[in-house]
């Protein structure tokens, strides 16, 4: 797959089919992610790949974040129906059979927190767009971190930090392209 149609095509699902994805594609995606570049190649994630009933417990943590998400979800404009359906979605993920959890290392320092959020990005980019290339659906997750303190605590790594969740399967429907809001971009010297 062209990087640039992965790019363009990706989209963030909510909506899974039951059949989870062969382990050996999974690891491929997975592989793809961990190549992420990072700050001082450090490479300060880890990553916890759950299914089957690992997963169901996990999903039914995840889903209480929703009720310290929503308040804020109510501040932005989003129309009510895209709100509920938020909370539909973080009941059961969209019914994914496979849920990865990437934990960064911890630190008080400013700038190095950064450097350490930036390479976890990259990864969970790389992720994303691995899954796609191999037909699965995924979506950024960072409401979870409502309950940083207890999925970390789930995880066994109460002394990472938590970056985002994303579940993984093979995509319910095809959602449409969201519109792109403009952003200044500048070019100096050319």
């Amino acid at each position: 797959m062209d990087i640039y149609d992965a790019i363009h095509h990706r989209r963030s699902h909510r909506l899974y089919q039951p059949d989870q994805p062969p382990r050996e594609v999974l690891e491929r995606v997975i592989e793809a992610a961990l190549w992420a570049p990072s700050g001082v190649n450090l490479q300060p994630w880890e990553l916890t790949v759950m299914a089957g009933q690992v997963r169901d417990d996990f999903v039914a943590l995840v889903s209480r974040a929703v009720k310290y998400l929503m308040p804020r979800l109510k501040q932005t404009e989003l129309p009510e129906a895209v709100q509920e359906q938020v909370m539909k979605f973080f009941k059961n993920l969209g019914g994914a059979p496979v849920v990865v959890a990437v934990t960064i290392l911890k630190t008080a320092e400013a700038a190095a927190n950064k450097t350490l959020i930036q390479s976890g990005a990259a990864l969970m980019q790389n992720l994303l767009l691995a899954a796609h290339a191999e037909g699965l659906g995924t979506c950024w997750m960072t409401g979870a971190n409502y309950l940083e303190d207890e999925i970390l605590k789930f995880l066994g790594k109460p002394e990472r930090e938590l970056l985002a969740i994303t579940p993984i399967g093979y995509p319910a429907k095809e959602p449409p392209a969201p519109a792109r809001r403009g952003r200044e971009v500048r070019w100096l010297g050319f």
